[in-house]
């Protein structure tokens, strides 16, 4: 490899560093899976108090054809006297 190969490997990995700053300021993540989950195990895991029984499954905000809508995700916690809640993680 020659140190014309090597600046032009060089250039290129500047360009994509570039092209991945760019991208993170246009398009800025979304943590919805990640918080809903971290709420299903808390919900899960033992409760001091013993009033929540559990969370279900996390349930993803289609259309009527299966096709994603949003980031936006549901759950449902069941307490001791099997009332339901249903808490929403929604990006604002």
């Amino acid at each position: 490899m020659n140190d014309d190969d090597i600046q032009a490997a060089l250039h290129h990995q500047q360009q994509l560093e570039q092209q991945e700053q760019e991208v993170a300021k246009v398009f800025h993540l979304s943590y919805c899976d990640y918080i809903a989950k971290r709420i299903q195990d808390a919900m899960d895991g033992p409760d001091p108090r013993n009033i929540i029984i559990g969370a279900g499954s996390i349930k993803w905000d289609l259309g009527k054809n299966g096709e994603f809508v949003s980031t936006k995700k549901h759950l449902a916690v069941i307490d001791k006297n099997r009332k339901a809640y249903k808490i929403t993680v929604e990006e604002i």
